[in-house]
């Protein structure tokens, strides 16, 4: 895990991406290198969150938690394979509702919705806006070692790891 940047560092300045490429390399390398800082910044969220309604807090993340290794263990079943191959349309859908469903059964996890919401659009709106002095060799060296990280991992996970090389 890359170390805690300073709140100086973290906060260099601002600059909005001129075009595309320079936007994505810039999402890329900056939640490479904050995501200690990210991370701490979602646990605050969740913590506040958690003052606020600990037991719709509570019961979102348990929901949310039981939904995923539910669909983690049915997305294996062959029925379900053959349907996403069949009709990629209908499995959306039907996803779509179901988790509808589930998120109006249970009213704490609108709490636990929102605190994911507000750290996700933090966190790519700081690491998309944020202009830090890049150096192109310490860049690369650094993007080396932080390929370990957890947030090296999710980003080979989505196919990424061609732009953390650049």
């Amino acid at each position: 895990m890359p170390p805690f940047r300073q709140w100086g560092d973290f906060f260099p300045g601002w600059k909005t991406p001129t075009n595309g490429t320079d936007f994505h390399d810039r999402l890329i390398s900056n939640l490479l290198y904050y995501q200690t800082n990210y991370l701490v910044l979602s646990t605050a969220v969740y913590i506040i969150a958690g003052f606020k309604d600990p037991v719709g807090v509570g019961t979102g993340t348990a929901v949310m938690l039981a939904v995923f290794l539910l669909s983690a263990c049915v997305g294996e079943l062959p029925l379900i394979v053959g349907l996403k191959r069949r009709s990629p349309l209908t499995f959306l859908i039907i996803d779509i509702i179901a988790v509808h469903f589930v998120a109006k059964s249970f009213v704490g996890i609108r709490t636990f919705l929102s605190a994911t919401a507000i750290c996700l659009a933090v966190t790519v709106s700081h690491a998309s806006l944020c202009n830090r002095n890049v150096n192109g060799l310490a860049c690369i060296k650094e993007a080396q070692e932080l390929k370990g990280s957890p947030m090296g991992f999710l980003i080979k996970a989505r196919g990424k790891e061609k732009e953390m090389n650049n």
